[in-house]
């Protein structure tokens, strides 16, 4: 159980909404550097921000329904909470875990490079996705964050700064059961990051189009 400040409930599926366009928006230019360079890395970007973003739209959808129903009187919140809203949860659970894997592939070694499978753990409650995710990101945010102390530059701590906004966003969750200020926070820490890897594939495109 997490605690949803009542002014914040609603507004919350926006945030997940704009999420996803600045996700789509990241693995479009990913996939448009995948095309020039070939390169995996850029092809897991694509397909990782691809998915989490998908994940982040169906449940910003099913959020802002359920919200909808509520504040109407068509439904009461058990029903809401219980139904509709489920499936978009479900989808952002497994949205997210492929998404994160995929994420962790760009670090890894190319001969270590297949694919994990996952156990499906997410029925056993909501704490378990958040350990899942937190356990992803953290390869990904240490191998970023050694990235970033190598090369040194803006593009690199860009990166690193993005997955790690995101990383706080499901530790922040894990513990909004004690604070609702937990949950608002999760959700800035979210968009910052989406925003972070926005910034950095708008400087990397940008500088692109400056060398032509």
């Amino acid at each position: 159980m997490i605690l949803i400040p009542e002014w914040f409930f609603g507004p919350h599926s926006f945030v997940y909404i704009i999420c996803a366009m600045i996700g789509f928006l990241v693995s479009f230019y990913s996939y448009r550097s995948y095309q020039l360079a070939k390169g995996k890395d850029h092809l897991y970007l694509y397909l990782g921000f691809a998915s989490l973003s998908m994940a982040f739209l169906i449940l910003g959808i099913t959020e802002l329904y359920s919200y909808l129903s509520i504040s109407s009187g068509v439904t009461n919140m058990f029903e809401a909470y219980s139904s509709f809203r489920d499936f978009g949860i479900w989808i952002y659970y497994a949205g997210s875990v492929i998404a994160y894997a995929l994420f962790a592939l760009v670090y890894l070694p190319k001969e270590y490079r297949i694919l994990p499978l996952f156990l499906p753990m997410w029925w056993k409650g909501f704490p378990y996705f958040h350990s899942i995710a937190l356990l992803l990101l953290s390869f990904t945010i240490f191998r970023s964050t050694g990235n970033w102390f190598i090369k040194r530059t803006k593009n690199s701590m860009l990166v690193f700064i993005s997955f790690l906004l995101i990383g706080f966003y499901h530790l922040l969750l894990y513990f909004a059961a004690f604070s609702e200020l937990l949950f608002v926070l999760a959700h800035v820490s979210l968009i910052l990051g989406f925003l972070s890897f926005f910034y950095m594939i708008f400087r990397v495109s940008r500088n692109k189009g400056r060398r032509k």
